[in-house]
Order: structure tokens, then C-alpha cells, then sequence
């Protein structure tokens, strides 16, 4: 697991209200064929204190994986079958998840990758979550552009991590969720209170 496991609480922010930053794992890249094997989520509170870890597996009658993602990933399908839930049952646990929050925006890292995957899983979405969304990968490319992050950073997650000095596990759905709400704490104090204050 990781350090949400215990809430943290940076005083220094005031968000308008929570995000779930939310994190898939998959077999492949194209969710018409691929599955979502893994979710994982944690919730930023409006304090910027991280709480709620949870990390889901999803359970198919049949894996059409491509090799190179399970070698990236590391998940052993016969493990991940016995230990994971039906799609159903997921899909449930992620609206009681949201239910304890409130209709609130979801988080990610270049997330309209997930979000691929996690509709077909969720129909109902729009009405679990808000339609708006942040993405770490965005917010760092704008910052980038307008000087705010150094040129040389990047915004893959790793690099992000690495110049915020943040320990990353990569590959694992809530390390990943758990990451990038980090990441996004440390993005908006580079630009200021007028950012997070309500």
C-alpha cells in the first residue's frame, strides 16, 4: 500500500472541496479489448490531506492481455483472479466511495486514459462524479509554458515525482492515484493561495 494509508495534512492549502484521484491499471491499451484489472483511489481533502486509500481488482470471465502490460504492471493474472471482484461489485464499491464524498471531480494523470477504461465500468459517472476533471499531465505542461515548472521537468508522473522530491512506486493503480495527488498539492503551491482558496 502507500503513505495514504495514514491522512497527512498540508495546512498551507484550502481547496473548495475534495478530489478522488483515481488510477487504472489495464491489460492493454484499447478498452474495447483490453481490461481494467486495477483501480485505485484516495481522497484529497479541501486541508490537502490525503485519506481513504482503496484499491479495487477486476475480475473477467476472460483476460485478453498483451504481455508487454503485465510486464509493466507486474500482476500475476491467476492471483489477481482469485483475489479480485466482479465488475458489478466494483463498480458498486466505487459509488459508495463517492457517495461518503459527495458528487465531487475526479483526479488523474494524462486521465483520459482511464477514463476510457472506467466508463464502460461505470456508466453512470456524469452522476457519481462531476464532469469537470483535473489532470496532473495538463496542469504540469501549462506551468511548463508559462515558466512556472523549469523546462527540463517533464510531466511524465515519474519526473514529477522525482523533482518534488515525492517516493513513487510506478505501476501499482493506488501508488499512481496516490502520486499524483501529491503531485498536484506541490503544483498548486508553486502558483500561490489565490489558487486554492475559496
Amino acid at each position: 500500500m502507500s503513505g495514504a494509508d495514514s491522512p497527512t495534512t498540508e495546512s498551507s492549502l484550502t481547496l473548495r472541496q475534495p478530489i478522488i484521484f483515481l488510477d487504472v491499471e489495464t491489460g492493454g491499451r484499447d478498452p474495447a479489448r483490453h481490461p481494467l484489472l486495477t483501480i485505485g483511489a484516495v481522497t484529497l481533502g479541501v486541508d490537502g490531506g490525503l485519506s481513504r486509500p482503496i484499491h479495487l481488482l477486476v475480475q473477467h470471465r476472460e483476460y485478453c492481455v498483451e504481455p508487454g502490460a503485465l510486464a509493466v504492471t507486474g500482476i500475476d493474472l491467476l492471483e489477481h483472479d482469485r483475489a479480485a471482484q466482479p465488475p458489478e461489485e466494483v463498480a458498486a464499491a466505487l459509488r459508495e466511495y463517492a457517495a461518503s464524498v459527495g458528487r465531487v471531480m475526479l483526479g488523474g494523470h494524462n486521465f483520459g486514459f482511464d477514463l476510457r477504461f472506467l466508463r464502460p465500468l461505470l456508466p453512470d459517472l456524469r452522476r457519481v462524479f462531476r464532469s469537470s476533471y483535473v489532470d496532473t499531465k495538463l496542469t504540469a505542461q501549462f506551468l511548463i509554458h508559462a515558466g512556472v515548472l523549469p523546462h527540463g521537468v517533464g510531466t511524465p508522473l515519474a519526473q514529477l515525482t522525482e523533482h518534488f522530491g515525492i517516493e513513487y512506486a510506478a505501476h501499482n493503480a493506488l501508488e499512481d492515484a496516490t502520486a499524483t495527488a501529491k503531485v498536484y498539492v506541490e503544483l498548486l503551491k508553486l502558483v500561490g493561495p489565490a489558487a486554492t482558496s475559496s
